[in-house]
């Protein structure tokens, strides 16, 4: 979006923001169900890393001199007008200018009133509502400056600028080739030119007009910055990539670059080039939530498990601060910290799981009821516990969260390792009423009918869980058997 200020128009292109599987019956023997899930959300994909980007800021000047003129010229009648004008802009009194020009209009100014604009004063008129930052009316003047002498061009810049302000990218590319056509042909124009088709989706448009705008102008930092977006917009990852470590050689405390770098190289399936990036990135000073999130994330797959956690609890430590504390805003955050945790006490790394626990537990009374039962799921999960605590970790759970379809698993299979089938079943009959945990549910359902020896019931509940997964084929097998040790044939 632009802002235009003092004349001067900003924009700038963020990206955001961070995304984050089942047991199966063995084929061998039925007794041997694998009920050790991984956590739902299982931070380890790497096509759901995102990496926040530190947006470029786009400066495009709408022109700074009233008076400068150059496809059209004051009326000699207007020449007066002109001579009061000038001191008034001069000293940035536009108010005043804009009543000048009033006046000029009424019966008694002296030496003669001016019956009409012409697309000069038009033009100026123009000029001085975008100061004021009256950007309807200097439109108006504009327009009507064109209407009058159709090939304007500084009418048709401003036209163009006016536009981009308001994102109306079609109106704005209509004027910008009008005024190129007429054989304005600088810098300024072409990068105009290059962002509009980034913001219509023709990127290899915008490369084009990057391009040329970088012929004029070779040590532009706006127009490096458009070509290496156009060039990530068109997936030329490659031609990017070459891009950036260029721009690096030049620059290299350049947070921002350092982020792009890591992004593309991500898109090119080099995560581990990525994963470098994004920690000179962090050394270099970026403490942005989701990028230390993406970066924990790279970690677990490719990295350190104990730097991934000290990501983790570095941004745990933060929210403590009063400069960034903890605030609704990072609910999701918090979520993608508490898969972390969850990936670690699946995988088993106690000591990295302990330590984001322990920090974690500064903020329960700012989490959801929800985030606080799946804290006391993966406090439940860690060694060392008596049967009775970690029974209780999970009724905790449960009383925070009664519809947490993991924890409601857990403590049925809790339950059913200890032989207490009755509460089992009773836990396992509510999660399956849960859109999510049905399968799962059904499943493990099964097991304590297989426990049971009630093998008709077990191919039942296996049966609702192919229903709701049919690509679950490797439960017919199962399935069979259940029914052949039913009917007693083997």
């Amino acid at each position: 979006m632009f802002n235009l200020i003092n004349a001067v128009i900003k924009t700038t292109i963020t990206r955001s923001l961070l995304v984050l599987s089942m047991m199966c019956i063995s084929q061998s023997t039925l007794a041997n169900f694998d009920q050790n899930e991984p956590p739902i959300k299982k931070p380890i994909k790497i096509n759901s890393i995102q990496i926040e980007q530190m947006p470029p800021v786009w400066v495009m000047p709408a022109g700074s001199d009233p008076l400068s003129q150059r496809d059209a010229k004051l009326l000699p009648e207007e020449q007066n007008l002109a001579l009061t004008l000038r001191p008034l802009l001069n000293v940035k009194d536009y108010s005043g200018a804009l009543n000048a020009i009033e006046l000029a209009k009424r019966e008694d100014y002296e030496p003669e009133p001016l019956l009409a604009l012409s697309p000069a004063l038009l033009q100026v008129q123009g000029q001085i509502h975008l100061s004021l930052s009256q950007d309807e009316k200097a439109k108006q003047s504009f327009l009507a400056a064109i209407n009058l002498m159709p090939d304007f061009i500084r009418a048709h810049k401003s036209l163009a600028v006016i536009y981009i302000k308001q994102e109306q990218y079609k109106q704005a590319r209509k004027h910008l080739v009008k005024t190129i056509t007429l054989g304005e042909g600088d810098a300024q124009l072409f990068g105009y030119l290059g962002y509009i088709n980034l913001q219509l989706s023709t990127p290899w448009s915008a490369i084009s007009a990057y391009e040329q705008a970088l012929l004029l102008e070779p040590e532009n930092s706006q127009w490096l910055q458009g070509l290496l977006y156009g060039l990530i917009t068109a997936k030329d990852t490659h031609a990017a990539k070459a891009m950036l470590n260029e721009m690096l050689q030049k620059n290299p405390k350049d947070i921002s670059l350092w982020l792009q770098r890591s992004r593309i190289s991500l898109d090119d399936n080099t995560p581990l080039d990525a994963l470098t990036s994004m920690e000179m990135a962090i050394r270099l000073g970026n403490n942005d939530a989701d990028n230390l999130i993406s970066t924990a994330q790279l970690h677990l797959n490719y990295g350190s498990v104990s730097r991934a956690a000290d990501l983790m609890t570095g941004l745990l430590k933060q929210w403590q601060t009063k400069a960034t504390p903890y605030t609704t805003k990072n609910t999701d955050h918090f979520n993608a910290i508490e898969s972390v945790i969850g990936w670690l006490v699946y995988e088993k790394h106690w000591e990295e799981a302990k330590s984001l626990l322990k920090y974690s537990k500064n903020f329960t009374k700012k989490l959801t009821h929800l985030q606080q039962s799946q804290l006391k799921l993966h406090t439940a999960k860690l060694p060392g516990k008596t049967t009775k605590q970690i029974t209780r970790l999970f009724e905790q759970a449960i009383q925070l969260a009664p519809t947490n379809g993991q924890t409601l698993i857990a403590l049925a299979e809790h339950y059913q390792k200890n032989k207490d089938y009755t509460q089992a079943q009773l836990l396992f009959v509510r999660a399956a009423s849960l859109p999510n945990f049905a399968e799962r549910a059904y499943i493990g359902h099964a097991q304590v009918f297989i426990d049971l020896k009630n093998y008709q019931q077990a191919a039942i509940m296996l049966r609702k869980a192919i229903k709701l997964n049919p690509s679950r084929q490797d439960l017919l097998q199962n399935i069979s058997l259940l029914d052949r040790m039913n009917n007693n044939q083997i």
